[in-house]
């Protein structure tokens, strides 16, 4: 009896799996076609309600930091050379094309200060994995408000190595 009732249960799972896969498929597939022409489009509900409008009511101090660090081409620079893993200041200073470790400090200190990046050991710095999706979505958005396309990477072929 509970064999019986243990391959029931695994049959169950496996067509949750399967039905949760299936919904991933369709997913990717319709994210596929939304980003065909190249770039990304974002949806914005075209509504004034108080729940849409909030984010205008919350104190802007933190979010002005962000902003302002995300929004210096040094800064920039500085956070994108450190984004494939911990960099050196020498690396930084190079990427950023700076001239003097006073000005990278100043950068560095703002990119800290907000927690886009973080002091690794002695002499190095790495962007914060976890805010690096909120980074990527501010900076698509400002492209979008300012109406310049961002690439989006061509997805490999998820259905090349599938097996039956």
């Amino acid at each position: 009896m509970a064999r019986k009732r243990e391959g029931r249960e695994k049959g169950e799972a496996d067509g949750d799996l399967a039905r949760a896969v299936a919904a991933l498929t369709e997913r990717v597939a319709s994210l596929e076609a939304r980003a065909a022409n190249g770039t990304v489009a974002f949806d914005v509900e075209a509504t004034d309600g108080d729940e849409t409008n909030a984010v205008f009511a919350a104190p802007p101090e933190g979010a002005m930091r962000v902003l302002a660090a995300l929004s210096s081409a040094p800064r920039l620079a500085l956070y994108r050379a450190a984004l494939a893993g911990p960099v050196t200041s020498a690396e930084l200073m190079t990427a950023a094309e700076l001239n003097t470790t006073g000005q990278l400090y100043h950068h560095l200190r703002e990119l800290v200060g907000v927690g886009l990046m973080a002091q690794e050991g002695r002499d190095r710095y790495a962007a914060v994995r976890d805010r690096l999706p909120a980074a990527r979505a501010i900076l698509r958005a400002a492209h979008a408000v300012a109406g310049v396309p961002v690439p989006v990477p061509t997805p490999p072929d998820l259905h090349e190595n599938a097996t039956p």
